[in-house]
């Protein structure tokens, strides 16, 4: 009977080399059924433009409201999706402005450009169990009423 002979396909022995991976103390772990998610570290702007962006197209009915449900809280959840599409569904988004009024919140706020009408956008993110989520978001309309001529102000000599 031949005896069969298997050589290695690599001149020297093959060592696998295990790492260890650091994983989270529990208590800092989500309740059970959440994803884990990085929650030290704040979102980056190109990350809150995506999240705003994401909102507004569920506001103008082109995306589904439960595609955010894991980006915002259930009250804003709720709000939104009761909320019917708004008209003017192709609009573009200007610089973000980002303030961070503690360690756990962050405040964002941008120019949304939609059918010739500047308006402007507000909203508010809190750190939570779960990672950041938004807590509150507002479309800020400009005023519909006549623009009133205010009388120049006496000057202070």
């Amino acid at each position: 009977m031949p005896t069969h002979h298997l050589r290695s396909l690599t001149s020297r022995p093959v060592r696998r080399i295990h790492r260890r991976v650091a994983r989270p103390a529990v208590r800092d772990l989500p309740p059970a059924g959440h994803r884990l998610v990085r929650l030290a570290e704040p979102p980056t702007e190109r990350r809150l433009l995506q999240r705003l962006t994401a909102i507004l197209e569920v506001l103008a009915g082109r995306r589904a409201a439960a595609q955010i449900r894991p980006l915002v809280d259930e009250a804003l959840f709720a709000r939104l999706a009761a909320h019917g599409p708004v008209p003017g569904a192709h609009h573009r988004i200007g610089g973000l402005h980002v303030c961070r009024p503690s360690e756990t919140a962050l405040e964002a706020s941008t120019t949304l450009t939609s059918g010739g009408r500047v308006h402007a956008v507000a909203a508010r993110f809190e750190r939570g169990r779960t990672g950041w989520v938004c807590t509150r978001f507002h479309v800020l309309a400009p005023r519909t009423g006549p623009v009133r001529a205010y009388p120049e102000r006496p000057s202070v000599a």
